[in-house]
């Protein structure tokens, strides 16, 4: 019997045995929804996680619930380095080049010039030949009124040899270069457009392309390029095999207390979490002269 007449009454069964029947059909029923229901409800938890965590997990968080990182030595600080290319009976300096290791902006700046940059009136090669890496410092320095804190001075083959003991780079090339130098000390060149494995010999060849060219920006490009790939975690390892080698390779004035002082900058720039930013400035010159405003451009990035 029914007690209302609309959707939704209540249905009494008129006789007992019926509403057995009726009832053992419609827990049935009811037991294969809940059944279902929690089934499908498992299955699309697991896959989109409905738990009560992740409904209050932010967006922005992390799967990880903790994430290691790396607890880097802060360090403050800039160094200006210069840095001498010459041919190996040092009568003549291929290129010098100032870096600046800038730790208070994680960054590498560049600046490269020719060697018969006359410094009033003389030119660096002249003050190089006469006083060597020490009075060519003193000249830099003067000529872009900035402090100097290391130099490092090679020749050809100690710069190819400590190159290809860090290991050969990426680099990118915009153009077929072939060039051959029949002088004393000349050289050939060939290389392909496009990306190249550039080992030690390479590298100094497209320097010395590149500086005969007065294409200044390309030759920053190749030390700012070494920098960033050469001073990595494989290299940080077996840093101090690196500096002995330097040491033997070149005249310089850093010493084993400059290289243990600056083991915490080495840490920062070769780790892979860490990506110096890199900056390029070139000369413009009248003659052998830099322009004064191009010296006071080249300052503003070499200045403490």
């Amino acid at each position: 019997m029914r007690l209302f007449k609309n959707r939704g009454d209540i249905y009494i069964p008129s006789t007992k045995l019926k509403s057995d029947l009726e009832q053992k059909i419609l827990f049935g029923v009811l037991s294969f929804i809940v059944s279902f229901t929690l089934v499908f409800v498992l299955i699309v938890g697991i896959k989109y996680d409905f738990s009560f965590k992740s409904f209050f997990k932010p967006k922005n968080l992390n799967n990880t619930e903790i994430s290691e990182t790396k607890n880097l030595p802060s360090v403050k600080g800039k160094n200006n380095f210069l840095f001498i290319l010459k041919n190996e009976d040092m009568q003549e300096i291929y290129v010098l080049t100032l870096i600046q290791v800038d730790m208070d902006n994680l960054s590498y700046k560049v600046c490269s010039f020719k060697g018969d940059t006359e410094v009033e009136g003389v030119t660096i090669n002249d003050i190089y030949k006469k006083g060597n890496a020490g009075n060519a410092v003193q000249a830099v320095s003067t000529l872009f009124s900035i402090e100097i804190d290391y130099f490092i001075d090679q020749n050809v083959k100690q710069y190819e040899d400590m190159f290809d003991y860090m290991g050969d780079i990426n680099y990118t090339l915009t153009e077929d270069i072939k060039y051959k130098d029949n002088s004393y000390y000349g050289f050939n060149i060939k290389l392909n457009n496009g990306n190249q494995n550039i080992n030690g010999s390479k590298a100094s060849k497209l320097i010395r392309y590149y500086m005969i060219q007065e294409n200044y920006d390309k030759v920053n490009e190749i030390f700012y390029t070494a920098l960033t790939q050469q001073i990595n975690p494989e290299n940080y390892r077996i840093k101090e095999k690196h500096f002995s080698r330097l040491i033997d390779n070149s005249v310089t004035n850093i010493t084993i207390r400059d290289f243990n002082e600056g083991i915490d900058t080495m840490t920062v720039l070769s780790d892979e979490t860490t990506g110096p930013n890199v900056y390029g400035v070139s000369p413009v010159y009248e003659n052998h002269s830099i322009l004064s405003s191009s010296v006071d451009d080249i300052r503003g990035y070499f200045v403490k």
